[in-house]
């Protein structure tokens, strides 16, 4: 009985922390988009920076607000004018859809990495 009685205990110890660090695995692994991002070569640095800049308004704005949702339409929104009004009205570069891809995939990135906290 001593026995079945410390396998359960054990059990149930074990398990918070078994769920603590797969938790703490999947925030990693949400991480690594990044990574291989600004470790890759084939990209142009412009592209990079989108990606990153807009993983950290995307976290910036979710401290902010808590709410997944709105933090990705700041976002979002930012890129667009960004890509709109500086570099479309003020000609300060050219307007290009593949920014907002990069945009888009750096706000998914950080919606990810929230999400893995609600594991």
């Amino acid at each position: 009985m001593k026995p079945l009685l410390l396998t359960v205990v054990l059990f149930f110890a074990l398990d918070s922390t078994v769920q603590a660090q797969f938790k703490e695995v999947a925030q990693l692994a949400t991480l690594s988009p990044v990574i291989l991002v600004a470790t890759n070569d084939n990209l142009e640095d412009y592209l990079k920076l989108h990606y990153t800049v807009s993983s950290m308004v995307y976290l910036g704005s979710y401290i902010i607000t808590d709410s997944i949702w709105k933090s990705a339409v700041i976002t979002l929104a930012l890129g667009l004018s960004k890509e709109l009004i500086y570099d479309g009205l003020f000609g300060k570069g050219e307007p290009l859809l593949e920014d907002m891809i990069w945009n888009s995939l750096g706000t998914a990135q950080g919606a990810v990495f929230t999400l893995s906290f609600k594991i």
